[in-house]
């Protein structure tokens, strides 16, 4: 897959996620049911780690995925199981952005990038964040 690319050479989160066609996001809005939206969000999951050494965060969201679709199916489910949807992709989506960022200073000042995504590192945190987001929203 070939991501949109900032002049600074970096991935474009922004339009990643956001795009209103093409956007990660605009797959999370368009589900109209739990189980397309868990089908959206678990191909998201895939693209975004799709690396072999991905395999602990794939099942760091897979589990935040689980708990967000336990229990009903309806139509208002959909709604906050969207909302809380929208707020890990954020979360994602600016870790990204962040860390691009910091590549790029990285590469500015030593030439070497020593950055990783901040959620290898740290993947509950994520899901700390949404579990937060979620208590907030009921």
């Amino acid at each position: 897959m070939s991501w949109p690319k900032l002049p600074d050479g970096t991935v474009d989160w922004m339009t990643v996620f956001q795009h209103p066609k093409t956007g990660l996001t605009s797959l999370i809005d368009q589900a109209d049911t739990s189980d397309k939206l868990c089908a959206c969000f678990r191909y998201v999951i895939d693209t975004l780690f799709s690396r072999d050494s991905d395999e602990g965060i794939r099942q760091t969201y897979y589990k935040i995925l689980d708990e967000t679709f336990e229990g009903a199916s309806d139509e208002k489910a959909l709604g906050s199981q969207k909302t809380k949807i929208r707020m890990v992709m954020t979360r994602v989506m600016n870790d990204r952005i962040k860390l691009a960022r910091e590549y790029v200073a990285s590469q500015a000042g030593t030439g070497e990038d020593e950055s990783r995504r901040e959620e290898d590192a740290n993947p509950e945190a994520v899901e700390s964040n949404a579990s937060e987001a979620e208590a907030a929203t009921v």
